[in-house]
């Protein structure tokens, strides 16, 4: 088991093991990198975009769908003003009992397929309108769609595709930095941590990822800040030391690099929504 950055899952129903949500990326919006046992599928339905799946960068447009395969690190950069997608993501258990797992298998990282699309407009369809007997029906288009990928899209493993050095060193590193983002946290903190020298690992995080560590950290400490701040819990100055800022006049300015806007104006936003 990868000590990373693991985005634990969790379904709601026990007998409806799918998640299913419609996502949207404006350009420039980061988005933390990430890896989960489950196959996960996002079809695109607008803009143009990369998904990094390990190492490798996978340009998409409307149409496109990435299989990210399971223990992949993944992450989305959007290159238009917007982009719009559905991730749909089904229990490996519930693959499994139909005779598709998903340990051990690969399936190819991007499909283009004609029935693609109509099978995501019909789970988008149950899961927005929900009729009855909608979590069967998106069972049995879950299904559906899975065992045409498997037949399409199965693929080889290529030897030690999750034995990388690399990729565990960044997938330690993304663990560590999620757990202490908070705390006064250096360069230097993680690479005591991980047990590798600075100049190799800040090379490869940044190949990998395609962001440096800095960015990582900022991005997490002002989307952690943000969300303090449209809970009406925190004040600016609160917010900022609560998500490991201590200088108030730097937190402002690296908030509106990340979030678009200064952190004030959120507040002032909250409290106009309130009034009216």
């Amino acid at each position: 088991m990868f000590s990373a950055t693991y985005e634990q899952l969790i379904h709601e129903d026990p007998v409806f093991p799918i998640i299913f949500h419609n996502d949207q990326l404006s350009m420039n919006q980061l988005f933390f990198m990430h890896w989960h046992e489950n196959i996960e599928l996002l079809y695109f339905r607008e803009g143009k975009a990369v998904v990094y799946c390990d190492t490798v960068p996978i340009p998409v447009s409307a149409g496109s769908l990435v299989i990210v395969n399971t223990g992949a690190l993944h992450t989305i950069e959007s290159v238009t003003p917007i982009c719009r997608y559905d991730c749909l993501i089904v229990d490996k258990i519930f693959l499994d009992g139909f005779g598709m797992p998903v340990d051990g298998v690969s399936l190819q990282s991007l499909v283009t397929d004609e029935t693609v699309g109509s099978h995501f407009d019909r789970i988008n369809f149950e899961m927005s309108e929900k009729p009855p007997y909608y979590k069967p029906a998106v069972k049995a288009e879950a299904l559906a769609l899975f065992a045409r990928l498997y037949r399409i899209a199965k693929q080889p493993i290529a030897a030690g595709r999750h034995g990388s050095r690399q990729l565990d060193m960044v997938r330690s590193a993304l663990s560590y930095i999620r757990q202490h983002y908070r705390e006064e946290l250096t360069v230097d903190d993680i690479c005591r941590h991980i047990g590798f020298s600075k100049y190799y690992f800040c090379r490869v995080f940044r190949k990998i990822t395609g962001k440096t560590v800095i960015d990582t950290i900022n991005f997490l400490r002002c989307n952690h800040a943000k969300s303090l701040l449209s809970s009406g819990r925190c004040n600016v100055s609160e917010s900022a030391e609560q998500s490991g800022f201590h200088n108030l006049s730097y937190f402002s300015k690296t908030y509106k690099k990340y979030i678009g806007t200064s952190p004030s104006e959120l507040v002032s936003s909250g409290l106009s929504d309130q009034e009216g």
